[in-house]
């Protein structure tokens, strides 16, 4: 971008690659242009009738994000907490208690794995973490993408999306009890709970337990390098959790300031001009954001970590939007904010935090992450939770 200007082009992948720069310049773009543009993301269309939610366009999108928010907004968060709390507590207290392991290439990640289907199984679907429907349910996940989020469906996938779909029909049928707080439970009786919304549901948190495992690393990593933040969450009041301008908020928000929140995708249906340059068919267009979120015109000091830039007013909106800039813009963003700062916050109340081997950065599957060998130390603070 300093050489040729916020537009320009180059390959990605073998494939033309416009890239675009600047959340106004990008907002426009996919405002102006959405009937020739389409996300990019895993194609479900075998599995799942009118295929992924992020795929959809027009009424059907409409219908179908209007009964997911609908679920969304009608999740109990602090009815949620005692449930929450416990599975973050538990998952630490047991990596905590294991010295050796904490020395061992991978185990924060595989710990920050468990953690995180069980949130999302928890809020989502509502099951009671540790029932045999809850482990049942996790280890079908497991199952559909063993090593990640399976692009390609095959047969494996077939198989274990069948039986997901059937475990979940089955907790809507009353078969299991699912606590009335969850996002299952708020869907109540919508017209739209088809196989579309279920299949939508379950594959959003197939693809949530990476993103928010990552940005659970990424947290965990500037908790470590960020001690007087870590003991003012840890201070915090309960009640300042459920209010993005919380302390652990912030802190999760700058962290998606500076690490994952990467760059939109879009693939090209149409030739179009934007801005006097020709964006053609079959090309890749990136918005890219974490670019966007280190303009030192709208973060001063935009490579410092800084979690105060987003109390009070904050930065939102047109300076600052980690989830996304169009219609399309992820439902589960308040969500996944919500369950990163629980995390954040159990951390912060039970242990201190040492971690090595993070940096540089590497290209992951799905984002940047810290480095491979990324190791984390918990130290007991000596209270209690709560």
């Amino acid at each position: 971008a300093a050489s040729f200007g916020h537009i320009f082009k180059g390959l990605m992948e073998d494939r033309l690659a416009i890239c675009v720069l600047g959340h106004g310049l990008g907002r426009r773009l996919l405002k102006e242009h959405a009937a020739s543009l389409r996300p990019v993301s895993i194609e479900i269309g075998s599995l799942v009738p009118n295929g992924f939610m992020r795929q959809m366009d027009g009424e059907c999108h409409r219908q179908y994000r209007r009964a997911l928010v609908q679920g969304i907004n009608a999740i109990d968060f602090p009815a949620l907490v005692p449930n929450i709390d416990s599975i973050v507590l538990e998952g630490l207290a047991a990596y905590a208690a294991d010295g050796p392991r904490q020395s061992e290439r991978g185990a924060w990640n595989d710990m920050l794995s468990s953690i995180s289907i069980d949130l999302l199984i928890h809020t989502v679907f509502g099951l009671q973490p540790g029932s045999s429907a809850f482990m049942e349910l996790k280890t079908g996940y497991f199952r559909l993408g063993p090593h990640g989020v399976a692009w390609t469906i095959s047969d494996r996938q077939v198989e274990a999306f069948g039986d997901l779909s059937c475990q979940v029909r089955k907790h809507l049928s009353g078969h299991e009890t699912v606590d009335p707080a969850c996002l299952l439970a708020g869907l109540g009786n919508s017209a739209l709970i088809d196989e579309t919304l279920l299949g939508n549901l379950i594959y959003m948190v197939e693809l949530g337990r990476y993103d928010l495992r990552g940005l659970l690393r990424w947290v965990s990593k500037y908790a470590a390098e960020h001690p007087s933040w870590l003991a003012r969450i840890a201070n915090e009041p309960l009640s300042h959790l459920q209010s993005h301008t919380s302390a652990a908020a912030a802190f999760v928000l700058e962290t998606l300031r500076m690490d994952q929140s990467e760059r939109l995708m879009r693939h090209v249906l149409d030739d179009f001009v934007f801005e006097g340059y020709l964006i053609p068919k079959g090309a890749l267009l990136r918005v890219c954001m974490w670019e966007a979120h280190k303009d030192s015109d709208t973060f001063p000091r935009p490579f410092d970590f800084d979690p105060a830039r987003h109390l009070g007013a904050g930065a939102a909106g047109e300076r600052f939007s980690p989830f996304g800039l169009d219609h399309h813009l992820c439902p589960f963003a308040g969500l996944t904010v919500q369950l990163a700062a629980a995390f954040l916050r159990v951390l912060a109340m039970n242990y201190k935090i040492a971690a090595r081997d993070g940096d540089p950065a590497v290209r992951g599957p799905y984002h940047w992450q810290p480095a491979p060998g990324f190791t984390v130390e918990l130290m007991r603070r000596g209270g209690h939770l709560q």
